[in-house]
């Protein structure tokens, strides 16, 4: 991603570009089926492992304590019916909740609005920790993840976003983490459910822009009044399964998925489209002025085709529904 909240990342870090956000396809984190067989009941045996990120991630008995980074975590905890088993989140001013979990995510102890330290963090005794990137686990401000899993706290990392494969990353890493979250947490039919629901939603979305023409499109972002480009990995699976064209794709390294960008080099572009995220109200609001401002001769501006999107709407099953959001978006006539 950006990272998702890039703002966030940028403060960890001081510097963007040191700040390699993760993406990893699905062929790279896969269960181990020697680890996690299934029971009779069909619950899961423990010890039960996956690799994820290039890491075995292992836990000896479903975790009760789990705490999520990041808004689309805590939302694919509750969707896998695990919301008594969620000790805290984190990152919680990067998006508002979907409408769906809204009443149950607003009942989950929020350890830290933004980023946590490692005394709230060990605070809360977690038993698993589900993140949205490696980059806050530095032995700095937080422990590392190798220093997490010696005291008993394994960390699963969004397989999107693992650092090493960033560039890579399509959709597909959504059921990846289903399959591997659904055996770690014992929470397989669920997790199947879930992947059934989000195949449908995308065979859906194929179906209806069957023939369409993509839409040249750009996604961006805006912080401290500089403007970032968004693009390869998940970010243009996302606007290619919605019917778009990302004209950003050579615009950031390759491996990553997020570069700062001048305003002249996206004028030049001049896209169709412009997708913008943001983490609140305000954020949404000086963001389009800002656009407004600053790219006020693209076609974009110009047909009025700015696309505000939370944050959150790009990892895990919100990148599912984002993607039908933003299919609607680009091709309002289709559905």
């Amino acid at each position: 991603m950006t990272p998702r909240h890039l703002a966030g990342r940028l403060v960890l870090s001081g510097v963007a570009l040191v700040l390699t956000a993760c993406g990893a396809p699905a062929a790279t984190d896969t269960t181990d089926a020697a680890e996690a067989a299934a029971r009779p009941s069909g619950g899961t045996a423990y010890p039960a492992q996956v690799t994820n990120c290039g890491r075995k991630v292992r836990v000896d008995k479903a975790p009760e304590r789990i705490v999520s980074f990041f808004p689309s975590n805590t939302e694919l905890l509750l969707r896998l019916g695990l919301k008594d088993r969620i000790a805290g989140q984190t990152w919680t001013n990067q998006s508002p909740p979907g409408p769906a979990y809204a009443a149950d995510y607003r009942k989950v102890k929020v350890l830290a609005p933004g980023e946590i330290g490692r005394e709230a963090l060990l605070a809360a005794r977690p038993d698993f920790i589900l993140a949205d990137g490696e980059y806050q686990f530095d032995g700095k401000k937080l422990p590392t993840i190798a220093e997490l899993a010696r005291l008993g706290v394994p960390v699963y990392i969004d397989s999107a976003f693992c650092p090493r494969t960033a560039g890579t990353a399509t959709l597909a890493a959504t059921t990846t983490d289903l399959t591997a979250l659904g055996t770690l947490l014992d929470v397989q039919p669920a997790a199947r459910r879930a992947a059934a629901g989000t195949r449908e939603q995308l065979s859906a979305v194929d179906k209806a822009l069957t023939g369409r023409p993509a839409v040249t499109a750009a996604m961006v972002q805006i912080v401290d009044e500089q403007l970032y480009a968004l693009a390869g990995g998940l970010y243009s699976d996302i606007v290619r399964r919605a019917g778009g064209r990302d004209v950003l794709d050579d615009a950031v390294p390759k491996g990553s998925t997020f570069a700062p960008l001048s305003v002249e080099a996206l004028a030049k572009k001049n896209p169709d489209v412009l997708i913008y995220h943001y983490t609140g109200a305000a954020d949404r609001a000086a963001s389009e002025k800002w656009l407004r401002t600053h790219l006020a001769a693209t076609a974009a501006v110009g047909g009025g085709r700015l696309v505000a999107v939370p944050a959150a709407d790009f990892s895990e099953l919100r990148a599912v529904d984002g993607t039908v959001t933003l299919a609607k978006s680009l091709h309002p006539d289709a559905f």
